[in-house]
């Protein structure tokens, strides 16, 4: 059995079966699906399909996926409707009045041995306990199956598909020179909150306020989380540094995907960088559980060294393939990574740039600021970091050859 196709499928289908109304878990054994939810679990053919489904276009998967679960509802509610109701004891209609005393006696007997049975017999046994409803746990392990098999997908040349961004957040990270001599703070400081860092009018109680962006506001499942835009190798690193990262998951992360939102995502992003205060900054997503940045979409800073710099920091030394030799970075003239790769672009400018991006499908534009940016599109969630690989060679901190 085709183990990636087997997991897209009951990705596919864990989010169709929402639409008619049906929860549970899906799981796909050789050539049949399992819906694990209310009740005994109901189980359906899927004939060819796991191994048909690499070569289907997008449309008929979602089709194909849409059926399925409306077969598995419409099993599970068939099963649910024939489970037998517990058994009733009737009421007794007392014995008729008979002339004969003898049969009289005779039925009291009977009726006597009746009763003594019945006060005999075990109790009505309980229904059976609903199916486990799955844990936190379970799901975030089908989660990571699921985002998991979308970047084989998707480094293999395949597009992200609409039932394969579970387990995904975007994360916009936001780095800025420290003033003076202002030391990095200690370990175990409080939480960071959007208000701290510059961000308050875009993020409020975990959610996009309406003044950052009022559709992406509407959206009611989608979170926003502000985290330390380095750990704590990376902050020892550049200690003239400071970087936060606001963190997009639920609806967020599937609107980052979507290419009717992706320029919004990509303007929200200049504004929160602005807001900020930042130097630089990047536009990417990953799966949660994985450090690999993947899907890069926006690139920002002050020139076009800066833009070099944000690029092969934030994708392509975070890639899971190594695109930058780690000894090289080390190596370049500076107070930390940061420091260095600017300074090693300082010859760059904005067409030589953009010829080294634009032969993987990037662009390069200026901010509303002012700043250079750096972006690409939706349709090519690898091209940033193939783009970083070559602009990282370009610094002479790259692995391999052009």
């Amino acid at each position: 059995m085709d183990e990636l196709s087997a997991r897209e499928i009951e990705a596919a289908v864990q989010e169709a079966l929402g639409l008619f109304g049906t929860s549970g878990s899906v799981r796909v054994e050789g050539r049949q699906i399992a819906l694990h939810g209310r009740g005994a679990p109901v189980v359906i053919d899927l004939e060819q399909l796991v191994e048909q489904w690499p070569l289907l276009p997008q449309d008929l998967r979602t089709r194909k996926a849409s059926d399925i679960a409306r077969r598995l509802a419409q099993a599970q509610r068939t099963v649910s409707s024939m489970a037998p109701p517990p058994p009733q004891v009737s009421p007794r209609r007392p014995p008729r009045l008979l002339a004969i005393p003898i049969g009289a006696a005779v039925l009291a007997l009977v009726g006597a041995l009746l009763a003594l049975r019945l006060l005999r017999s075990p109790e009505t046994p309980a229904a059976p306990p609903p199916a486990a409803e799955e844990t936190d746990g379970e799901a975030a392990a089908r989660n990571a199956r699921t985002c998991e098999a979308a970047r084989k997908r998707i480094y293999a040349g395949a597009s992200v598909g609409p039932f394969e961004l579970a387990g995904w957040v975007a994360e916009l990270w936001l780095a800025s020179p420290r003033a003076g001599d202002a030391a990095p703070a200690p370990a175990g400081r409080p939480a960071l909150t959007a208000e701290a860092v510059g961000l308050g009018a875009f993020v409020a109680q975990g959610k996009l306020t309406p003044e950052a962006d009022a559709e992406l506001a509407a959206m009611t499942d989608g979170l926003v989380e502000i985290v330390a835009g380095f750990d704590e190798q990376e902050a020892a690193r550049s200690p003239g540094w400071r970087a936060v990262t606001a963190r997009f998951s639920g609806g967020y992360a599937r609107a980052y995907f979507d290419p009717a939102q992706r320029a919004r995502f990509v303007a929200l992003a200049d504004r929160m960088a602005d807001g900020a205060g930042a130097a630089l900054g990047a536009l990417y997503a990953r799966c949660a559980h994985l450090p690999y940045h993947d899907a890069g979409a926006w690139f920002r800073g002050a020139d076009p060294a800066a833009a070099a710099a944000a690029l092969v920091y934030a994708s392509g030394l975070f890639a899971e393939s190594p695109a930058v030799d780690r000894g090289a970075l080390l190596a370049l003239r500076g107070a930390g990574p940061l420091d260095g790769l600017r300074a090693a672009g300082a010859s760059l400018d904005a067409a030589s740039l953009g010829k080294l991006v634009g032969a993987h499908g990037g662009g390069i534009t200026k901010g509303a600021s002012g700043a250079m940016l750096v972006t690409f599109p939706v349709g090519g969630p690898t091209r940033a970091t193939s783009a970083s690989r070559v602009v990282a060679r370009r610094l002479e901190v790259g692995v391999g050859q052009d």
